[in-house]
């Protein structure tokens, strides 16, 4: 049963006979729409393997899922129409008053940034990271270069509190649908009363997600002072050793920073555009996590993907996952 703009009259007025949704059901359409969401990129994929080849996949994984995602939302959402997690649980979209139906200003407007506007923010970060990366990584670096760098963290962040927040007051999933007013109310007429009483309260959850901001910010004050510790303690160590020139305090502490260098392990992040140059930049994401690739590795077929995400499907599936090619844990190459 879809909802058209032309029907105003299924909810204006009538605000106790469709009251507001409760987080349950919101959650349960969501989980629904992410099944049939996925299920529709593995069509596209198989239908663009058959016309385009897996190459082409490969290359524009990214771009594919936000398609598929912005076609997904214009089929239904943007034409006024129900998605299908929405039918399942009948709920409709309404205004902040719960009055009128949306506007197609604020459908459109919640289709691109929920679809489209993540993907160009990375885009454009990813691009400043390249093209603005000092040279010398002993140069400190200015406070925008810094927020760049931070931003899947900050985004993360700002995620996770407005998911808390969801979870406290029932109203918008998503913050896409906060910012353009996209609440969900009941498609069927549903007592109050009893309403009340049947309403999913997620408030521990929320409580949860604090609680853990409030254990990351202990660790990372925790971070933050144990270096300014170290650096003190070394600097009292040079401070108590006589030294009979400048060359010998000079050549005490290069020692120092080259053991302190050659401790850390090496870790090849393909975040890092300098590292593995050799790797075009629309082919340094892994195709199992698809994220950026962290100690990349070959299988035996060519194709490349994180060491732990292709060890962890090699032991439940001993094929590549991309051309079903026969690959063993001992025939893994690391990229250096």
């Amino acid at each position: 049963m879809n909802y058209h703009l032309d029907k105003p009259k299924m909810v204006e007025g009538h605000v106790n006979r469709m009251p507001f949704s409760d987080a349950s059901t919101i959650v349960r359409a969501h989980q629904k729409d992410a099944y049939f969401e996925s299920y529709f990129y593995a069509q596209i994929t198989e239908a663009l393997n058959v016309i385009k080849g897996q190459r082409f996949i490969n290359l524009y994984s990214e771009e594919i899922l936000v398609a598929t995602k912005a076609l997904y939302l214009a089929l239904t959402t943007l034409i006024g129409a129900r998605t299908l997690g929405e039918e399942y649980v009948d709920l409709i979209y309404v205004n902040r008053t719960g009055k009128k139906l949306p506007r197609l200003f604020s459908r459109l407007g919640f289709v691109v940034s929920y679809a489209l506007v993540p993907y160009v923010l990375v885009r454009v970060v990813r691009h400043y990271k390249v093209k603005h990366e000092d040279e010398d990584t002993r140069q400190p670096k200015n406070w925008f270069t810094e927020l760049i760098s931070s931003y899947p963290k900050l985004l993360d962040t700002l995620m996770n509190l407005h998911i808390a927040l969801f979870y406290f007051q029932g109203k918008y999933y998503s913050l896409s649908r906060r910012i353009f007013g996209l609440r969900y109310a009941f498609g069927h007429n549903k007592d109050p009363e009893r309403l009340k009483n049947v309403r999913g309260d997620y408030s521990f959850l929320g409580y949860v997600i604090l609680f853990q901001f409030f254990v990351r910010g202990l660790i990372k004050a925790k971070s933050y002072r144990a270096p300014e510790k170290e650096k003190e303690k070394k600097k009292n160590d040079i401070n108590k050793t006589e030294f009979s020139t400048v060359a010998d305090l000079e050549s005490y502490k290069e020692k120092i920073d080259s053991e302190k260098s050659s401790s850390k392990n090496i870790i090849i992040d393909l975040s890092n555009p300098k590292q593995l140059p050799y790797i075009p930049e629309h082919s340094r994401s892994c195709m199992l996590c698809l994220s950026l690739m962290v100690e990349p590795a070959a299988a035996v077929c060519g194709h490349i993907f994180c060491w732990d995400c292709i060890v962890n499907w090699i032991r439940e599936h001993p094929e590549c996952p991309l051309c079903r090619q026969r690959c063993l844990e001992q025939n893994l190459l690391p990229l250096r």
